[in-house]
C-alpha cells in the first residue's frame, strides 16, 4: 500500500495561528505529494536542486529564488538531485495576520496578491539578497521560544518589519515574464483548473488536446505524480472549500464544484480534509 497520499490538505499551521517560520535542510528526498493550504506560503531557496509544479506551471528554482504560494494553490516539490542537501527558509502567513498588521496605505494581502498576479509564483531576488535575510529569519525563529505575552508581541513586531523588508525586495525583483510556449501538460492542467466545475471526461480531453486517452493518462501521471481523475477530484474539493468558506450550503457547494452525487462528494471531501462539508462550513463562521 502507498504510504503517502497523492494530495494533502493537512493544515500544517493550525487554524487561528498568525504565522510560522522555519529554516530547514533536508538531506534525503521528501514525499513528492501535492499540497494545498488556507494560508500564504513563501519559500526562499538557499541550496539544492528541486523542481516545483505549481498549478499548471513547471518551475526549476535556483538558490536565491523565492516561491510564493497563495491560499488554495496546489503545489508539489520534487528533489531532482538527492545528493545535494535542500536548504530553505519558509514562512506561513494567515490572511487574518496580514490584515491585522496592515494600514490603509499599505495592505499586505494586496501586495502578496500583486506579486502572484498573472500566475507568477517564482521571483528571483538573487542569492546574495536572500542570504542576507537568513539571520533575520533565524532571529525570529529563536525568539519564538519566548511564549510570554510580551515575547509574543515583540516577535509579532519583528515579523512585521521582516515582511516589509522581504516584500519590498520581492517587488523590486519582479521582472516582466518571458513569453514561451506552454507544454502540453501545462495546457491540460490549465484547462482542468478552468473547467473543474463542469463535466470532464477523458473523451472530452482527448478531443480538445488531440492526443489519445492512453497517452494522456501516462503523460499526466508522469508529469504530476497523480492520475487525471485524482487531480480533477482534488481541484473540485478545493473549489468546494472556497465555496463553503463563502457561506454556500454543502449541497450547493457540491453542485457548484462539479460533483453530481452528494454521497460521493461527502466521502471525497471528508477523506481529503478530515471534516464533513457541514463541519468544515461551520468552522469558518465560529
Amino acid at each position: 500500500m502507498n504510504q503517502h497520499p497523492v494530495w494533502r490538505f493537512e493544515n500544517q499551521m493550525p487554524e487561528g495561528r498568525a504565522f510560522e517560520i522555519y529554516h530547514a535542510t533536508n538531506t534525503t528526498p521528501q514525499p513528492t505529494i501535492y499540497q494545498s493550504h488556507h494560508y500564504y506560503e513563501l519559500y526562499f531557496i538557499l541550496h539544492g536542486a528541486i523542481r516545483v509544479i505549481v498549478e499548471e506551471q513547471d518551475i526549476s528554482p535556483a538558490p536565491g529564488d523565492a516561491l510564493i504560494y497563495p491560499p488554495h494553490c496546489m503545489h508539489r516539490v520534487i528533489h531532482t538531485d538527492p545528493s545535494q542537501p535542500y536548504e530553505r527558509f519558509y514562512i506561513y502567513l494567515s490572511k487574518e495576520f496580514l490584515a491585522s498588521i496592515s494600514t490603509e496605505d499599505y495592505r499586505f494581502v494586496e501586495v502578496m496578491d500583486r506579486l502572484t498576479q498573472g500566475g507568477r509564483y517564482c521571483i528571483q531576488p538573487g542569492e546574495e539578497a536572500v542570504r542576507a535575510l537568513v539571520p533575520l529569519a533565524d532571529e525570529i525563529i529563536e525568539a519564538a521560544r519566548d511564549t510570554s505575552p510580551a515575547g509574543t508581541l515583540a516577535n509579532r513586531c519583528r515579523m512585521t518589519l521582516f515582511l516589509l523588508r522581504l516584500l519590498s525586495l520581492l517587488e523590486e525583483s519582479v521582472a516582466p515574464q518571458a513569453e514561451g510556449s506552454a507544454s502540453r501538460m501545462s495546457d491540460l492542467i490549465s484547462y482542468i483548473n478552468q473547467n473543474a466545475a463542469q463535466a470532464l471526461s477523458l473523451d472530452q480531453l482527448e478531443a480538445v488536446f488531440g492526443i489519445s486517452k492512453y497517452a494522456l493518462l501516462h503523460e499526466f501521471k508522469d508529469y504530476t505524480g497523480m492520475s487525471i481523475y485524482q487531480y480533477i477530484l482534488t481541484r473540485r474539493i478545493i473549489l468546494a472549500q472556497q465555496l463553503l468558506q463563502q457561506g454556500v450550503k454543502p449541497r450547493q457547494a457540491c453542485e457548484q464544484s462539479g460533483f453530481t452525487d452528494y454521497t460521493s462528494f461527502y466521502r471525497a471531501f471528508k477523506a481529503r480534509t478530515g471534516k464533513s462539508p457541514t463541519q468544515f462550513g461551520k468552522a469558518q463562521v465560529e
